[in-house]
């Protein structure tokens, strides 16, 4: 019990030191991205979705981020399949909704 007393700085700044470490764990884990999932069709190809959903990130990191969540080993992907992709990115998905000139019908 003398220690503590003695060493009542460092016993306060150990403890500190837990309580931050605690919160960065935990802030950390309610940060993970939301995931949703996207259909794959025929003809799909990564490089084609990462044309539609990669937003302002490159297609090439945009793969890679793919491929590590999806747990692919390969860029191959096949007609049924589903794929997660961060939800904030299926915002970038193409509106058929909307026509420009030029666009033939």
């Amino acid at each position: 019990m003398t220690f503590f007393r003695q060493n009542s700085y460092l016993v306060f700044f150990f403890s500190l030191i837990v309580v931050f470490t605690f919160y960065a764990v935990i802030s950390h884990n309610a940060e993970k991205q939301q995931l949703g999932e996207l259909q794959i069709e025929k003809g799909d190809t990564l490089w084609e979705l990462a044309e539609s959903f990669s937003g302002e990130t490159p297609h090439h990191e945009w793969i890679e981020e793919i491929m590590e969540v999806n747990n692919l080993k390969t860029t191959k992907i096949v007609a049924g399949q589903s794929l997660k992709i961060p939800a904030e990115q299926l915002n970038f998905s193409p509106d058929e909704t909307k026509y420009y000139a030029g666009d033939a019908e």
